[in-house]
């Protein structure tokens, strides 16, 4: 069909319509009675109705809003929370004490007496050497104190009787003396056939079997005391002012990617390294739970430097991109806000613009909002998660 005109109804109610064609002029009288006007006009009037409903424009957005039931959340008005500026370092963990477990003298293991991995104490029984020759010195060197004892004493009573002589007496003295040693270099020698452990500890895998021919420096097994974990790592000269025995620390390890071991400086050395202009530091961690162990890769943050910032948990954070605004509560209605997000730590986010310190914002229900929701408060967050020992990543 060709283009087509629309006119206004002529007094008595009849349309004009023009389809582009010179000739294709349609009058309806308004009674319907023409068949080809209905056909023409009716496109033209559903077009008119059309102009009519977009004049109205769209609904009003905040009128809807307003009409909806407050959305129920939960808030947090925004706090101060202490922040550390960190000085980062890399360190490998050693053990608090570590050693290698070995023996004195050649002989043949008869006992082990510890399980791999286990838990020792100081003292207890590690392994046994075959010692059948040493008890059977040291029972006849015992036989032959107690032989010396009594002849001694017999020799004492005689020189009462003017029998003997005290340079006598003082040869029986001296023998048994001698016997005496004999004795206590026996039972030495019986105690290196029990090698124990020097400290309370964790010790390794056996490395031998029973019955195995052990030598001097022939490694046991290790033990290491892991309660604490001590790890060496260095720092730029221009750190030293802020790196002293005491400072608060941080560590981290690629194995516990979520977790966060607390720790400080036991010492800094007294030279500064005049090649790499570094200085080497020692740090102490506690690891009473066992969880770090000796060997591992340690992420360090001396935390030298303190500050005061706001704080708001990290739930309130809603991600547009690479900004991040939060839902802000004002006069029951929920304002979206972009804010500058400073450090992190899990569970707090450091606000440095956007906010003030008593704002309230969303922390628990932010999917449900939009500018201008109208919101009801069901409950307050709890205090800001570790907000006294915030850590910059």
């Amino acid at each position: 069909m060709g283009h087509q005109a629309c006119y206004p109804l002529e007094p008595g109610g009849a349309l004009r319509v023009r389809t582009g064609s010179p000739w294709d002029w349609h009058v309806g009288d308004g009674a319907g009675k023409n068949m080809h006007w209905h056909r023409i006009a009716w496109p033209c009037l559903v077009a008119m109705a059309g102009l009519v409903a977009g004049c109205n424009g769209p609904a009003d957005e905040s009128g809807s809003l307003a009409s909806r039931p407050a959305t129920a959340v939960i808030a947090q008005p925004v706090e101060m929370a202490s922040f550390a500026s960190g000085i980062e370092a890399l360190g490998t963990a050693r053990s608090n004490e570590s050693l290698d477990v070995s023996a004195n003298l050649t002989e043949k293991i008869i006992s082990l007496d510890f399980d791999d991995g286990s838990d020792v104490k100081q003292g207890a029984l590690l392994a046994r050497l075959d010692d059948t020759a040493e008890r059977a010195a040291l029972a006849a060197a015992k036989a032959r104190l107690a032989e010396r004892r009594r002849t001694l004493e017999r020799s004492r009573s005689l020189v009462s009787d003017r029998v003997l002589s005290e340079s006598e007496v003082d040869l029986r003295a001296s023998e048994v003396e001698t016997a005496v040693a004999e004795v206590a270099e026996l039972e030495a020698l019986i105690s290196d056939h029990q090698i124990r452990a020097p400290f309370d500890g964790r010790v390794g895998l056996r490395m031998v079997s029973v019955g195995a021919l052990i030598r001097p420096g022939d490694v046991i097994t290790t033990l290491d005391d892991i309660d604490t974990i001590k790890v060496d790592f260095t720092v730029p000269e221009t750190e030293l002012a802020r790196l002293k025995p005491g400072v608060p620390l941080v560590a981290r390890a690629s194995a516990y990617p979520d977790r966060r071991f607390e720790g400080e400086v036991s010492a800094v050395d007294t030279q500064v390294n005049p090649q790499t202009r570094s200085v080497l530091a020692r740090a102490v961690i506690d690891n009473r739970e066992r969880v770090l162990q000796p060997g591992m890769l340690i992420e360090l943050e001396v935390l030298a430097r303190q500050r005061q910032s706001l704080a708001i948990p990290e739930s309130a954070l809603v991600p547009r991109g690479e900004r991040q605004f939060v839902f802000r509560i004002i006069d029951g209605k929920a304002e979206r806000v972009e804010v500058t997000v400073g450090t992190r730590q899990p569970g707090v986010a450091e606000i440095t613009d956007g906010l003030q310190a008593g704002d309230v914002v969303v922390t628990d229900g932010t999917i449900k909002l939009q500018p201008g929701t109208t919101v009801e408060v069901t409950e307050r967050s709890a205090v800001l998660p570790s907000r006294s020992s915030a850590t910059e990543n």
